[in-house]
C-alpha cells in the first residue's frame, strides 16, 4: 500500500512540477509562489534557485521573510539567488528615480541638468548554512559549514562569527570565527562542551552585525560514549532455597556524567556454565534500563557483566548466600604442612565453605587468626566456596595453629615449625656456658662438655647431623693434642656430650669446629688428692 502511494505521489509530482514551473513564465515570483515552490518536496532546490535568478521577485524580502524562507528549507543557492535579486531591485529603483525628472519646456527654460546613470550596485553577499541543524558529542568537536555567495559567485575571504558559541558550557569560551575559502565555504570547528543541551547559534559579520536573513543553526549536543554504569543491586545473593526473578537496575553515563539515552546494553554472565541467560535492553531518555535475572537458574556463583558497544561497563557478583554448614565447612586436608621458622609456607591453606544443601558459599568473608604464625585477618571465598590463606610461620620452633571462622563454624589447622639453620655453637659444662671462657680440669680425671647449636631466633638446632663431622674433627684433635685426649661423643636430638681425659699438665685452647666454631681455654692441674 505504501509503495503504491509513493508511485502515485511521484506521478502526481511529475505532472504538477512542469505545469507549476511553466505557469511562472517570466513574471517575477510572488511570495506565495516562492512558498509553494519551497514547500513542494518534488521540486529540487536547484530548479527553484534557477527560477529565482531568471524571474526575480515581485516583493522585497523582510527580515521575517528571510527567516521563513530558511525555515522552509531554502539552501545557500536559493538564498544567494534571492539576495542577488534584492540587489538588482535596489539598482532599478535608483535608475527609475533618476530618469523621472520633467523635460525642458519649449519656452526657453533652462535645459535639465543631465543625470548620469549610476552604475549597477554589486549584488548583496548572502550567507547561509549548508544545514539548518548540527549535532556534536559531549567532549567532542562540533562542525558547522556556512556558504557565502554574491549572486552565483562564491565569495572568498569573508570573516564570519558564530554568535552564541561563547555560551556553550565547557566550550571555547568565546564566539568562534571562520573565513570563507575559494569555494565560499567557511567551516566552524569548536568544542561541543560537556553538557547535553541545545543551542541557537547565529552567523554574524566580523563586527557582530546581523546578516540578511539572520542565518542561524540549531546545535544539539548529545552525550558521549558510555563509560560508567551504576548497577543496583551491586551484589546478587541467592539463598539456599530457590528464589524468584530479581530486577537489576542500571544507569549509564558518559565521562562527563551525562545520561546516555537510547543505548543498547547487554547483561550476560562472565562464564557460560553459571546458568544465567543473557539479556538485552535499550536505555530510556534518562539513561536507565532494567534487566530481570532468574535466580532459580543460577547453577554456580560468578560475575555478571554489563556491556555496551562490545566493552564492559560494570560487573557484579552473583553468589549463594546462606549459613555455613559444619559438615561441609573447614580446612581442606593438606597432610600436615611444615616449614622453617619465619618462612612462608610453600602452599597456602585452603578453607572451604558450603551450605547444608552442599552449595558453595561464594564471596563470603572468613575470619582468620594465627598462633605462632602470621596471617591476614580475613579471606574471601571464590566461586567454588574456597579461600586461600597464605601463612608465614612464627619464630618459635614447634607447633603453629591457624584458626578460621565463618558464621558459627570454626576450624583449626596445626602446622609444624622447624628451627632455622644454625648460626651459633655453644659449649656448656655442668649446665654453665663456657665457650669463650676458661675452665680448670684435673689430670687423669675425665670431664664432659655439652655442645649445642642455635638458630638466629634462639631455637635449638638438632646436632645429630653434626655427629659424623664432630667425630672426624676430634680424631684429628687426638693426633695433635698432648694434654687432652678425646674419649667419645654421646648425642640426643638437640645436644652432643663430648668426653675428654686430661693426660698432662699445662694449658691449651680446645676448639670445636663443625661449620661453626666454639673455643674454650682448658688448664690441666694436679689432682686435688
Amino acid at each position: 500500500m505504501r509503495a503504491a502511494m509513493k508511485r502515485f505521489l511521484a506521478g502526481l509530482g511529475g505532472l504538477v512540477l512542469p505545469a507549476l514551473l511553466a505557469a511562472q513564465g517570466t513574471e517575477p515570483l510572488r511570495k506565495t509562489d516562492l512558498i509553494r515552490l519551497l514547500s513542494s518536496p518534488m521540486i529540487p532546490r536547484g530548479e527553484v534557485a534557477d527560477l529565482v535568478r531568471r524571474n526575480c521577485l515581485a516583493f522585497r524580502p523582510t527580515e521575517r521573510d528571510w527567516a521563513d524562507l530558511r525555515g522552509l528549507g531554502a539552501d545557500a543557492e536559493v538564498l544567494s539567488g534571492i539576495g542577488g535579486c534584492a540587489a538588482r531591485q535596489t539598482s532599478r529603483a535608483v535608475v527609475t528615480l533618476a530618469s523621472g525628472q520633467p523635460a525642458a519646456s519649449a519656452l526657453g527654460t533652462s535645459p535639465p541638468v543631465p543625470v548620469a546613470t549610476p552604475p549597477a550596485l554589486p549584488a548583496v553577499v548572502t550567507v547561509a548554512p549548508t544545514a539548518p541543524r548540527a549535532v556534536g558529542l559531549a567532549g567532542g568537536e562540533a562542525l558547522i559549514r556556512v556558504g557565502a555567495r554574491r549572486g552565483d559567485a562564491p565569495v572568498r575571504g569573508v570573516v564570519l562569527v558564530l554568535h552564541g558559541s561563547s555560551g556553550i558550557a565547557g566550550g571555547a569560551g568565546r564566539d568562534v570565527q571562520a573565513i570563507t575559502d575559494d569555494s565560499g565555504l567557511a567551516v566552524f570547528r569548536f568544542p561541543a562542551g560537556r553538557q547535553v543541551a541545545n543551542y541557537h547559534l547565529e552567523v554574524v559579520s566580523r563586527t557582530g552585525a546581523a546578516l540578511p536573513g539572520r542565518p542561524s543553526v540549531e546545535l544539539a549536543v548529545r552525550p558521549g560514549r558510555p563509560v560508567v554504569a551504576d548497577v543496583r543491586p551491586a551484589r546478587l545473593e541467592v539463598g539456599a532455597a530457590p528464589e524468584g526473578p530479581v530486577t537489576i537496575q542500571v544507569a549509564v553515563r558518559d565521562s562527563f556524567g551525562n545520561a546516555v539515552a537510547n543505548e543498547p546494553l547487554e547483561l550476560r554472565p562472565e562464564r557460560g556454565d553459571m546458568g544465567v541467560v543473557s539479556d538485552a535492553r535499550v536505555t530510556d531518555s534518562l539513561g536507565r534500563a532494567a534487566f530481570v535475572v532468574q535466580t532459580a537458574a543460577l547453577r554456580r556463583p560468578g560475575r555478571i557483566e554489563l556491556r555496551a558497544r562490545g566493552e564492559r561497563l560494570a560487573a557484579f557478583d552473583a553468589v549463594f548466600s546462606g549459613t555455613a554448614a559444619s559438615a561441609g565447612t573447614g580446612f581442606v586436608s593438606s597432610g600436615g604442612q611444615r616449614g622453617v621458622a619465619r618462612m612462608l609456607l610453600t602452599e597456602p591453606l585452603l578453607f572451604q565453605a558450603h551450605t547444608v544443601s552442599g552449595r558453595p558459599l561464594s564471596g563470603r568473608v572468613v575470619s582468620v587468626r594465627g598462633r605462632n604464625a602470621q596471617v591476614r585477618d580475613s579471606a574471601v571465598t571464590d566461586s567454588l566456596g574456597r579461600a586461600r590463606i597464605e601463612v608465614t610461620l612464627g619464630a618459635q620452633a614447634g607447633m603453629a595453629v591457624v584458626t578460621a571462622s565463618l558464621d558459627s563454624v570454626q576450624a583449626a589447622e596445626t602446622l609444624r615449625v622447624d628451627p632455622g639453620p644454625a648460626v651459633e655453637l655453644i659449649l656448656e659444662r655442668d649446665g654453665v656456658r663456657v665457650d669463650g671462657g676458661r675452665i680448670l680440669v684435673e689430670r687423669d680425671v675425665p670431664f664432659a662438655l655439652t655442645l649445642k647449636a642455635r638458630d638466629g631466633y634462639g631455637n635449638m638446632v638438632p646436632t645429630a647431623s653434626l655427629s659424623r663431622t664432630l667425630l672426624d674433627v676430634l680424631r684429628r684433635y687426638n693426633v695433635r693434642s698432648q694434654l687432652l685426649k678425646f674419649v667419645g661423643v654421646q648425642t640426643d636430638s638437640l645436644t652432643a656430650a663430648l668426653k675428654f681425659k686430661p693426660v698432662a699438665l699445662g694449658s691449651t685452647d680446645l676448639k670445636i669446629s663443625a661449620g661453626l666454631a666454639a673455643t674454650v681455654s682448658v688448664e690441666v692441674v694436679r689432682p686435688s688428692r
